[in-house]
């Protein structure tokens, strides 16, 4: 069985999916610039047959790191109706430049942020978590801070040198940011926002550390909505307020199909103004796509408008293009 996954990686690689889902008992696929397609011919694996390759499953449900086929994988493993399941998900050895990922130019100005928060997000395999890492590569190239990675999956190493890395493996994330911010330190990497203590990073936001995290959302008003929904209901206001005051950037990418083969990118960028703070404070975040909308002059950009750039420069087809706008009488 192990062989058989094998030769599903291999096919993974060779056509460049983003993932490779595998269910015993049933067929397996890929995915393929955000769409799941089948394998042809592919055979099901047998019961079994993830547990032989990934040795520890421990749980319902987990995360393991593995290489096989000359490649790292991140492999999130759970129980499906037939028998377990697994999302293989092919990891880069080298984080990348933070110039060379294609993203829009403003968010270059985020180099110069020292303090708040900033989030990365996007849909499940939008590459969000490798524009985080070259993001946070780049800030500890250019000068020597005290970092803490509090990222449980650590899918792509950042770039450290010269910057002292604090580590602390004990207690949960709450203990974890205390500690950090006892130690003076100057950079907080949390990974992927999973419904953990939000009011102790944001109060290390506040206290002057740079937070940057992701989240799996579509746009900036999905990312709001995770974070302020992470909290109880008495507390909602207080979160709100926290995160109107720290909140540097929310940064979104999603994968499209390209006309010319693969994948391309768009995106939405939110920076933090005085007039998104007031829709955040206020509970109308729900407004911020007409903010968005009007403030590409403050390098601002809004999803559905990056994507009809794409449909107009022809890297996107309007069929395409119409499966991820919002609006999609934008398309004409």
């Amino acid at each position: 069985m192990a062989t058989e996954i094998e030769s599903l990686l291999e096919y993974a690689l060779n056509v460049g999916a983003s993932e490779l889902i595998v269910t015993e008992g049933a067929p397996s696929a890929v995915r393929l610039a955000g769409k799941v397609c089948s394998i042809p011919d592919a055979p099901a694996i047998a019961v079994g047959g993830l547990r032989e390759i990934l040795s520890s499953m421990d749980g319902e449900s987990g995360t393991v790191m593995g290489s096989w086929c000359g490649s790292k994988w991140r492999v999130r493993y759970y129980r499906a109706a037939l028998g377990n399941a697994a999302v293989f998900r092919p990891v880069l050895e080298d984080c990348p430049e933070f110039s060379s990922i294609g993203a829009p130019e403003s968010i270059n100005s985020l180099l110069d942020v020292s303090s708040g928060l900033i989030v990365f997000a996007g849909p499940a395999c939008s590459g969000k978590t490798t524009t985080a890492t070259s993001y946070l590569s780049a800030i500890c190239q250019s000068k020597i801070l005290r970092v803490s990675f509090l990222n449980a999956e650590k899918e792509i190493p950042v770039k450290c040198d010269p910057c002292l890395v604090l580590k602390d493996d004990s207690g949960d994330i709450e203990q974890k940011v205390e500690q950090a911010l006892r130690s003076g330190t100057d950079v907080i990497w949390l990974g992927d926002f999973d419904g953990q203590a939000l009011i102790p990073v944001l109060h290390a936001a506040e206290a002057g550390a740079l937070v940057v995290l992701n989240v799996t959302a579509g746009n900036s008003v999905g990312v709001i909505d995770t974070l302020i929904s992470a909290v109880s209901t008495e507390n909602r206001d207080l979160v709100r307020n926290m995160l109107a005051s720290v909140l540097k950037a929310i940064v979104v990418q999603r994968l499209l199909p390209s006309t010319q083969g693969g994948s391309t990118a768009a995106w939405e960028v939110l920076f933090g103004t005085q007039n998104v703070a007031a829709k955040i404070r206020g509970g109308e975040h729900f407004t911020l796509p007409s903010i968005l909308s009007a403030s590409a002059a403050d390098g601002m950009m809004l999803m559905d408008d990056c994507i009809i750039q794409l449909v107009n420069a022809g890297y996107v087809s309007s069929e395409d293009a119409s499966r991820y706008v919002a609006n999609s009488a934008l398309l004409g």
